[in-house]
């Protein structure tokens, strides 16, 4: 198990008692942002007034690891694969929540818990900022510069495979994109085919506001949900 703190916070966390691995994975508070079997993210006010998020991982699938040693890789629990995508993608100058503290207990070697804490990003859901209609004359520019974003991430071979969403892209004050909940972000080998690019930009697309959508447009390897892609999509997986 460990658990490192950003030096500039260990003070602050401290005082708040969020500076040991267990208290952040047994934190609760009333204000839950999502929740699931395997994990959940808090958000949360400091005694100083600062706010932070507070993600968890409760477990780590055996299934998981196993997947990642057979392809010869280490396994890591979901908030490590995170930090590391967070990491990966301000790499490429996109710009992404800071993480100010993480950590990982592990069993046997493999993964089992985890923890991160982040900071806010100052913005708005793009599908947000276009639903709000005293947006509505910006909201066209907002749209096709998350397009935009999507298309530079495809272009650094950075495949955020299906959670390519508006909900994910941040309006932020001075009109750039910001980006969040990368989990899933995997940098490719080869570059995505466009028949691969085009289905992620109908995706993000078939997720806007209902006046935003262009006409539904059928893929053979959607799911009902348009959710999942084919495995032959993409040159390397």
């Amino acid at each position: 198990m460990f658990l490192h703190i950003q030096p500039e916070w260990q003070v602050v966390l401290k005082q708040n008692g969020l500076d040991n691995y267990q208290a952040l994975l047994s934190f609760t508070n009333d204000c839950c942002m999502s929740s699931h079997t395997r994990g959940a993210t808090w958000r949360h006010t400091l005694s100083d007034g600062r706010t932070i998020f507070i993600k968890q991982d409760y477990f780590t699938k055996i299934a998981v690891a196993c997947r990642y040693l057979l392809r010869g890789k280490k396994p890591l629990c979901n908030m490590e694969k995170e930090r590391r995508a967070f990491a990966l993608a301000a790499q490429h100058g996109f710009a992404v929540p800071e993480v100010i503290a993480w950590g990982e207990q592990r069993r046997l070697g493999l993964p089992h818990t985890g923890v991160m804490i982040m900071l806010p990003v100052d913005g708005i859901p793009v599908d947000r900022f276009a639903a709000d209609p005293k947006n509505k004359d910006q909201a066209h520019a907002a749209i096709a510069k998350a397009e935009h974003t999507l298309a530079r991430l495809q272009d650094c071979r950075l495949d955020w495979k299906t959670d390519c969403k508006p909900e994910h892209f941040f309006i932020r004050p001075d009109g750039s994109i910001a980006l969040i909940d990368l989990e899933r972000l995997r940098q490719r080998k080869r570059p995505l085919t466009q028949d691969y690019r085009d289905r992620q930009l109908r995706r993000f697309r078939s997720l806007l506001p209902e006046t935003f959508r262009p006409p539904h447009q059928d893929h053979p390897h959607a799911t009902a949900h348009g959710a999942a892609f084919c495995t032959n999509c993409s040159r390397d997986s």
